[in-house]
């Protein structure tokens, strides 16, 4: 027969108690792992070697979709395009396991790396997730969304900060942002 050239949907969904949670795939990066760990080069390839690995190592980026019945939360939200053509499939993975954007209430962001907020916002600078709160550590908030940290910080440092403003600034902006605090 001919070749089906394509993948299956990328998403898997399980029940955790009372809750249905839904793995969704932003898609894969390969990163160089040996030149940003902070460890000497020698340990990172041995490290890899003992796996049968080498860099660049293909690395997965995912979100989470965790619904309890009462409402839809999504857990980091991948890295958009940001990263080049093999990201930016978390949403079209939501739709695919039955759910739209417009349907998450809540979005937890672990952190403010690109690679897990720069989902939550198009290009065109529009929430991608329209009537969902952002909620994320207020420590993690008060130092990537600050323009004073961001112009203090080494120039290698200057884009990571203009994309969690840039990621986070439509929701900013709609006072859909929440911050927590403590334990995190």
């Amino acid at each position: 027969g001919p070749q089906q050239k394509g993948q299956a949907p990328g998403w898997y969904r399980m029940p955790l108690g009372d809750f249905e949670v839904t793995a969704l795939s932003d898609g894969t990066v390969a990163l160089p792992w040996d030149k940003l760990l902070q460890a000497p080069a020698a340990r990172i390839q041995a490290a890899l070697a003992k796996q049968d690995l080498k860099a660049p190592l293909e690395t997965w980026v995912n979100g989470y979709l965790l619904n309890p019945g009462a409402k839809l939360v999504l857990i980091d939200a991948g890295a958009a395009g940001l990263f080049g053509p093999t990201l930016g499939r978390l949403v079209k993975n939501l739709e695919a396991s039955g759910y739209k954007p417009e349907q998450v209430d809540e979005i937890y962001v672990t952190h403010l790396h690109a690679d897990h907020v720069a989902g939550i916002t198009s290009a065109d600078g529009t929430m991608v997730f329209p009537n969902a709160t952002v909620r994320l550590d207020a420590k993690e908030s008060g130092y990537w969304l600050s323009q004073a940290n961001a112009d203090k910080a080494p120039k290698e440092m200057q884009d990571a900060f203009k994309g969690a403003m840039l990621s986070m600034k439509p929701y900013v902006d709609a006072g859909r942002v929440k911050t927590f605090d403590g334990d995190t």
